[in-house]
């Protein structure tokens, strides 16, 4: 006899659990409306929530009503609707603050963001269990140390939950080692560990597949490239910051999130507390469950040029780390 419970296993995992809520704060951006149009058609996500001061959030929210997708879509706008855009989420995106464009001082953009971070960040410690929170806003090897900071000054604060999104960095790597060697990007696979800036990001192409045959010099040349991708890409958009990769790259990292907290463990690039490595932040790729995140991939017989690359992206990143941690002190 054909049984119901047959039945459900024959069906998806997808169509019979969506039902949870993501939070994208700062979600009338450049960067945060992308990423809302990407998490739209994510069939886990039950409801999405749009949170932004920028008085086109109400425009932004009706366009992606436009889009016909089975789920909740709810907008709010002003700092004051902060706690009732936050609450009953899973999970938390922050792609709000600004990005560095033409006429913008690094002075201004740094303040901007830190204090976009530190407003979500007390919010965020007042709910409890601490939802997961995935920070996108630059520079994130500063901002989340800082928001940590913050958390543990005003409330709830679980450090398995709160994560700097830098899935965006393996995932571009893979696409140019692919171009590099005129490979399939899909069936490329190269680590980035480190933290998420041009002097912290370590490629490690001694662990790509597939393996390809490189010189020392020309590793050492692919690795300034990668390094300085992300500036190639503000040369080409004439001084405007990436958007798209990044977009794409919360994108997966929200997947790995929503399939974790399924209780599907799985492994997503992060930027997270972690002590193993000579600094108390590291970015690599870290296992994920329900619980948040766990160990993080370690590898051995690294060349010795990635060993200087990461001897030197430590030190960056304990002083970014401190950065964050003081910024508390400096407002």
């Amino acid at each position: 006899m054909f049984r119901a419970n047959n039945l459900l296993r024959s069906i998806p995992i997808n169509i019979i659990s969506r039902n949870y809520q993501v939070c994208v704060v700062g979600g009338a951006t450049e960067i945060g409306q992308t990423v809302s149009l990407l998490l739209r058609s994510v069939p886990l996500i039950t409801k999405l929530v749009i949170h932004d001061n920028l008085k086109h959030t109400s425009g932004v929210v009706l366009d992606l009503s436009h889009v016909p997708i089975n789920s909740t879509l709810q907008g709010f706008i002003g700092e004051t609707t902060l706690e009732r855009a936050l609450r009953s989420s899973n999970l938390i995106i922050a792609t709000g603050g600004i990005l560095q464009s033409p006429g913008t001082s690094e002075q201004h953009w740094f303040k901007t963001n830190a204090g976009f971070i530190k407003t979500l960040a007390a919010r965020v410690a007042k709910i409890s269990p601490m939802p997961f929170v995935g920070i996108a806003t630059e520079p994130i090897n500063i901002l989340v140390p800082m928001a940590a900071e913050v958390m543990r000054n005003n409330g709830e604060y679980d450090p398995r939950k709160l994560f700097g999104i830098t899935c965006g960095d393996p995932l571009k790597v893979q696409a140019l080692y692919a171009a590099e060697n005129d490979l399939n990007p899909q069936a490329c696979s190269v680590p980035v560990i480190g933290g998420h800036s041009d002097s912290t990001i370590v490629p490690l192409l001694s662990q790509a597949k597939p393996t390809c045959t490189m010189n020392e010099q020309s590793i050492q040349e692919f690795s300034s490239k990668i390094r300085s991708s992300q500036e190639d890409v503000v040369n080409a958009k004439k001084g405007w910051s990436p958007t798209l990769s990044v977009a794409y790259g919360i994108l997966e990292f929200s997947r790995g999130i929503l399939d974790a907290l399924y209780s599907r463990p799985t492994q997503i690039n992060a930027y997270v507390e972690n002590n193993d490595f000579g600094t108390s932040y590291f970015s690599g790729l870290v296992f994920v469950d329900k619980s948040g995140a766990g160990e993080m991939q370690r590898y051995t017989n690294l060349s010795e040029f990635e060993c200087q690359l990461l001897e030197r992206s430590i030190d960056q990143l304990r002083r970014d780390v401190t950065l964050g941690k003081k910024v508390l002190e400096l407002a």
